[in-house]
């Protein structure tokens, strides 16, 4: 079971990492933008090299093969422990399999994202994947059980001796990282906020409140 933090702010991570419950951390343009960061190069060197030997995936931004394949050279470039996130398939239905054999054949491991189906997962695998990243929020966003889909997957994966890991990402509430866990994933990524709402609980807080108290501890 590994648990990743979903940001790509360096200071996030330094405050999650001494609670020894972060195996890895993953990213993506659209949480590059949000955070307001101009130099992301340089923000993937000084994250791998703070999280080393855990792995960092970054996602490349390209349209085609070797555009894709150059700019994950240049991100690989940025730390050993980098791994490449590279979306399954394209905007207009491309898959985009290829680029993922190429990175292979480079030495450069790959996330396979934006997997919504047991189908393309499975193929991500079979492309030689590390880790094929399953949307759990966007498959139940379109009627489907994510969890059906993450036990078929390693399931498949397993059977089959095939050795891509399962990362569910798109979680958004705190029970969705303990479904997950449950049906099978290998990892969840997770963003920092609902992280700390996973592990918060407020009879939690009350019950160690009481323990104190009867310890002769005062709180202001």
């Amino acid at each position: 079971m590994k648990i990743f933090l979903d940001t790509p702010d360096l200071s996030v991570v330094e405050q999650w990492l001494p609670h020894g419950i972060v195996d890895g951390v993953t990213t993506n343009p659209t949480l590059l933008k949000k955070s307001g960061i101009e130099d992301w190069t340089g923000t993937v060197a000084a994250l791998a090299r703070r999280i080393a030997p855990r792995d960092l995936s970054v996602q490349v931004s390209g349209v085609d093969h070797d555009d894709m394949v150059s700019q994950a050279k240049m991100l690989a470039s940025r730390g050993e422990n980098i791994v490449i996130k590279v979306p399954v398939i394209s905007p207009d239905g491309q898959p985009h399999l290829d680029v993922m054999t190429t990175l292979r054949e480079y030495g450069i491991p790959v996330n396979a994202t934006v997997c919504l189906s047991a189908g393309q997962a499975l193929a991500a695998a079979k492309a030689g994947a590390r880790y094929a990243s399953l949307l759990w929020g966007r498959i139940g966003d379109e009627g489907g059980s994510p969890e059906r889909v993450v036990a078929d997957v390693t399931g498949l994966l397993r059977r089959h001796g095939l050795a891509t890991r399962l990362l569910v990402g798109s979680v958004r509430a705190p029970a969705d990282i303990t479904r997950a866990l449950t049906a099978g994933a290998d990892a969840v990524t997770v963003p920092p906020a609902l992280l700390g709402r996973w592990l918060d609980h407020r009879y939690a807080r009350a019950t160690v409140r009481d323990f104190q108290a009867d310890a002769g501890v005062k709180y202001e």
